[in-house]
């Protein structure tokens, strides 16, 4: 444990949180502060990486705090409140865990919380127990901990462990073996409630008060606070209460947005309800949920029940829902969990076959006869599956997106210019002789022109358009800042099966093996003696089950199922007596058969990882194991001798044509009593093969259709499948993500053949629709096939290979390569993190079962699920193919058109009125407060809220739209649109001064209109007036990513009649009107002056904007071609 002062790298994942088995620290080393010493624990999901460093407070440094606190009036404890590592670095030193009384914690996205530490010592009442990772308690001496996004983290061996610890580092038989046979003692569910807590997500509706204090102390709200103080002391009221009204009004709105989410958060967790749980002396007792505790056993009724913990199973099987976590709406059959020794260690990800999970119901059990199902309590609370959904709604991961902090940059630059006009200000208006309160205020109100205080509520409006408009389209969105990001998405990872596909098989033929030799293709199956013994496999081989009366499982297991013409049941017959069994599914052959009933008596299900699923079945006069799974698997399984010569050629045929192959194969047992004792590797050993299945996937009818607008928009399309690599090229092929023009690739390997160096030998094989033609390669030749005239593909196999032994090739294969098979939920990760590391913006489409960590692990997930909210993705679409990636891409890019719009108006517009003001302050005028607030409401207010309803363009342009703020084209189009609008004004400001009529202004003492009142002043602001509308038609961004201005009715009539109410405004001159505005007279004649310069700088801003854009996107292709051909 270091001495010295603590900042460590945690990783919820374990240490820390649900599934991550526990990793060996790496050593301590020196930081940049003081002999500080430091340990990172590497995690699988960088999103639950964060460092915790202590720090103790001392008595002098809270002394000075709060003495600057109050003798600031607490302007000071607001500027560190926007600070959090400033304040507890001013507030407290580093210092060991030992004796640290608080925490910072930096998340993976560089945001800082400060947690106090808090510590008990061993009593004879205070109890100081910890779990240990194989699910027992050890008592320490004394207990530290903090509380940090509704986790408890305690000090436990040198590292900060959550709950989660228990049962993280143990093998999968010792967890089954720790279960306490009688239940958990009164006295050791004490101690462990006293660490683990209440099985309760409590989801708490904050006071409005705390609501209202979060929000008006953001930085954004102060300087409205302040805003609005300057202009209230500088009589400009009107628009004062206009800025308060728009406050309040977003302020109402986010509480209620608040409110709602947090009600909705509650109606998810469902706080408890009563449960069974074997408690001591094997009693069954009936009690509240949230007094389980994690190693109680609960036993699982037959009829089901919701879920309220995640659990491991460890007797029988049950059949549970999943959807509300995954989207998956297919009933999902968990087993009993065993020692099958393909994992040594217990995981959450690698075991979810045996875990049930919180928030998920069971519907049905399969029981031992006589005997209770039950399952093992491992995780409660915000531990589980479902506390981390709620945590990730709860917690956002902000938007990855160079987009905002390039806004905040800009910011920044703005504040700067103000600060120069502040001084500007101050010295010309103390030159004139005017009074110190003027000087003050005028210069503070030149700062709420610069940086104007409504710029990040109207970027926001886009984004608010957009995700409602999703919505009406069935997409829902629990981030609404990754909209935005959408707009930039350029590669696109599809899943097959259900995605791209229909869910749905149909069965195509059946190719019986019989002593090595393949039969014909048998399109009707029958229970002839011919292929009576692999159909009784496909009815047997499953997990499927009955509810209601209908079969519920996996679809390509029904598809077979109904095939055969066997018939399902529950058995309660007492023939399966002698064999130590859960209660068998019996499978009866079609009425016309002679052949007898069997038993399912033992269930390994489908792993994706081992690519098959077997089952031991038994009648009146055998027992067999049945095995069913990828072709590739399977072979390797069986007997050399079984397998056919051609076996191999007849898989790849079919494959290249799209089908999708089971093979089956058999064994014969003598087993026993002992059958569901026997480990799995022991039966899926030394099979028999006796058959392959040809399934039919066909694709979704919209499939084609929007691969090919993906790739007309330059967009690359991705497969990522489980899939064997062939069915799913030639899959590729049928749906265009595979180019028929373009060569194609299979990059594979052999085992076992290596080079000099010891790296297994890659081989690259030409495939065509009909024929492969193999070619050797050295692997780095890669680079010579990396253009644009070939595509290639590659099998989860082979994916391992290059990531474990060539590393340099992983970044520029992942670029290459446009079909991914056989992938495991792991490798889909690791492929959309290395897409983002080469500079690509990824979405992933996937029906939210196996994709769940590359769907979470991409810029932009979008789950195909029912539900309105999945813990796999920030996008759930309920229509259940892929044209939703259209949709939520052209949002995406209208809504970061339409922000990037914002900006360049809100800047433009602030920037010109800064302009304008600088050149009043000449001679010591400004402004009247009508003429300000004709221009903040009437014109800017207006147009901006308007122009944001602008929908997104139908259809997607083939370049991207810019994802830059501050790039050369947008900076370039501003200034020259500021440089336009700026000559316009000084040539008015000073042309009006060579007309005989001209008055020149006459400061006076006082503070208030009469002193703001002057002809150049008019003059300034009519040709602004033009200007600021100029602005807005130039940056309203029409085609390609948003929809012409023609059809927003409501912006085009506005901006029509703003434009028509300006000319008469300047060419006739109503007392009243003009009185009201704080303008003077000016001739009729100048006025059209006036107007003859409106107009030529509105066609010359047009054709500058024009101009610009052209260049810029001839650029932009270039540069994009250049990446390409490179």
């Amino acid at each position: 444990m270091p001495n010295n002062y603590q900042a460590v790298r945690q990783n919820k994942a374990d240490r820390m949180g649900p599934g991550g088995s526990r990793r060996p620290r790496n050593s301590h080393h020196a930081t940049a502060t003081a002999a500080s010493a430091a340990s990172r624990q590497d995690g699988r999901d960088p999103e639950h990486e964060f460092d915790i460093i202590a720090y103790r407070t001392t008595l002098w440094r809270t002394f000075f705090f709060y003495a600057l606190s109050f003798g600031t009036c607490g302007i000071f404890r607001l500027i560190l409140h926007w600070f959090p590592k400033r304040l507890i670095q001013f507030r407290a030193k580093l210092c060991s865990v030992e004796h640290a009384d608080m925490v910072l914690v930096v998340d993976n996205h560089n945001r800082h919380d400060i947690c106090n530490i808090y510590h008990r010592n061993q009593s004879g009442t205070d109890h100081t127990v910890v779990a240990n990772t194989d699910g027992t308690l050890t008592e320490l001496e004394e207990l530290r901990w903090f509380n940090y996004r509704k986790l408890q983290y305690t000090w436990i061996d040198g590292e900060w462990s959550t709950p989660s610890r228990a049962y993280s580092h143990v093998t999968p038989e010792a967890l089954a073996k720790s279960a306490p046979a009688s239940g958990l003692k009164a006295d050791d569910v004490a101690l462990r409630r006293t660490y683990f807590g209440m099985n309760v997500m409590p989801v708490k509706l904050s006071p409005f008060y705390e609501l209202v204090y979060k929000e008006v102390l953001s930085p954004f709200y102060i300087f409205q606070a302040i805003s609005v103080t300057v202009w209230y002391i500088d009589d400009y009221v009107w628009y004062a209460l206009l800025i308060i009204v728009m406050s309040l009004y977003s302020v109402v709105m986010t509480l209620r947005q608040t409110r709602s989410q947090q009600r909705r958060l509650q109606s998810m967790v469902v706080e408890h309800d009563e449960v069974e749980v074997i408690r001591e002396n094997g009693r069954v007792c009936k009690m509240d949920s949230s007094e389980i505790v994690p190693g109680d056993v609960m036993v699982i009724p037959p009829q089901g029940c919701m879920m309220y913990c995640d659990c491991v199973l460890l007797n029988g099987t049950v059949i549970v829902n999943e959807s509300m976590l995954t989207g998956e709406s297919i009933p999902i059959t968990k087993s009993a969990i065993s020692d099958d020794g393909h994992e040594k260690v217990f995981s959450m990800e690698k075991h979810g076959k045996n875990i049930i999970f919180n928030g998920t119901k069971v519907l049905q059990t399969k029981y031992y006869k006589g005997q209770h199902v039950k399952a093992l309590v491992i995780r409660t609370a915000y531990s589980t599956t479902k506390g981390q959904l709620i945590r990730a709604i709860m917690y956002p991961k902000p938007a990855d997106f160079k987009f905002f902090s390039e806004l905040m940059k800009f910011i920044g630059v703005l504040s700067i210019v103000a600060f120069f006009g502040f001084m500007y200000t101050s010295i010309i208006l103390f030159y004139r002789g005017s009074s110190i309160r003027k000087i003050v205020i005028r210069a503070l109100d030149l700062v709420t022109i610069v940086v104007p205080p409504a710029l990040p509520a109207v970027m926001g409006i886009g984004i608010f358009y957009a995700q409602r408009r999703l919505r009406q389209m069935s997409i829902y969105c629990i981030s609404p800042t990754t909209i935005n990001t959408c707009g930039a998405i350029d590669v696109v990872c599809f899943d097959k099966t259900g995605t791209l596909t229909e869910d749905g098989l149909d069965f195509y033929a059946l190719r019986v093996v019989d002593n090595a030799r393949i039969g014909e293709n048998i399109v009707q199956i029958s229970t002839n003696d011919t292929c009576q013994n692999v159909v009784r496999a496909i009815a047997t081989c499953h997990t499927l089950s009955k509810i209601n009366h209908e079969l519920h499982g996996d679809p390509l297991d029904v598809i077979m199922f109904e095939q055969t013409g066997y018939s399902l049941e529950e058995d309660d017959s007492e023939s399966h007596e002698s064999i130590e069994s859960i209660q068998p599914i019996l499978i009866r052959p079609p009425k016309d058969s002679t052949l007898p009933d069997c038993q399912i008596v033992k269930q390994f299900t489908f792993s994706s990882g081992l690519q098959r699923q077997s089952v031991i079945v038994t009648d009146e006069d055998s027992m067999k194991a049945y095995c069913k799974g990828s072709p590739e698997m399977i072979m390797s399984l069986c007997q050399p001798e079984t397998v056919p010569e051609n076996f191999h050629d007849i898989v790849e045929e079919y494959s290249q044509h799209g089908y999708r192959l089971i093979a089956v194969a058999e064994k014969e047992l003598t087993i026993g009593s002992e059958v569901q004792k026997v480990p799995r590797q022991s039966i899926e050993c030394d099979l028999t093969l006796i058959g392959l299945v040809a399934l039919e996937n066909r694709l979704k009818p919209v499939t084609t259709e929007v691969i090919q607008q993906l790739n007309e928009a330059n967009i690359r399309s991705v497969m990522v499948t489980g899939d064997n690599i062939l069915t799913a090229l030639s899959v590729a092929r049928e749906c265009g993500i595979i180019v028929s023009k373009k060569t194609a690739y299979l990059i594979e390997h052999e085992n076992g053949v290596v080079d000099k160096m010891g790296r297994t030998i890659l081989t690259i094989r030409e495939k065509s629709e009909h024929h492969t033609q193999e070619r050797q390669s050295k692997s780095v030749d890669l680079s010579k096939m990396s253009n644009s005239e070939c595509q290639f593909a590659i099998s989860g196999s082979t994916f391992s290979v290059v990531t474990h032994e060539y590393p340099e090739l992983l970044d520029q294969l992942v670029c290459v390569c446009n079909v991914f098979a056989r992938m495991a939920p792991e490798q889909k990760q690791l492929l959309v993190e290395h897409l983002q590391t080469v500079g690509s913006t990824v979405a992933m489409c996937g029906d939210g079962a196996n994709d769940c960590a590359a769907l979470k692990a991409a810029h932009a997930g979008i789950s195909l699920s029912e539900a309105e909210a999945s813990i796999a993705a920030p996008f759930t679409s309920k229509v259940s193919d892929i044209r939703c990636v259209i949709t939520l891409i052209s949002e995406g890019r209208c809504a970061l058109v339409t922000s990037y719009s914002a900006f360049l108006c809100m800047a433009g517009y602030s920037l010109t009125q800064f302009i304008s003001i600088l050149l009043l302050y000449w001679n010591a005028t400004s402004f009247s407060q009508m003429q300000f607030l004709f221009i903040d409401i009437a014109i800017v207010t207006n147009l901006a809220f308007l122009s944001s309803k602008t929908r997104a363009y139908k259809g997607l342009a083939s370049t991207p739209p810019p994802t830059s703020i501050l790039s050369t084209a947008s900076m370039v189009s501003l200034f020259g649109q500021l440089a336009i609008g700026g000559m316009a004004q000084i040539a008015v400001f000073c042309w009006i001064t060579l007309q005989p009529w001209f008055i020149p202004f006459q400061p006076t003492h006082h503070d208030n209109d009469e002193d703001r009142k002057s002809m150049q002043g008019t003059a300034i602001f009519y040709v602004s007036l033009f200007h600021y509308i100029v602005l807005y038609f130039v940056f309203a961004a029409g085609p390609p990513y948003r929809a012409s201005i023609t059809s927003n009715k409501a912006f085009l009539m506005s901006m029509i009649s703003v434009t028509i109410g300006c000319i008469l405004l300047v060419v006739f001159y109503l007392s009243p009107i003009q009185y009201f505005l704080g303008c003077l007279w000016i001739s009729q004649e100048f006025c059209f002056i006036i107007l003859a310069v409106a107009l030529l700088t509105a066609i010359i801003s047009v054709l500058y904007d024009r101009c610009v854009d052209w260049i810029s996107t001839k650029i932009r292709e270039k540069i994009r071609q250049r990446r390409k051909g490179a």
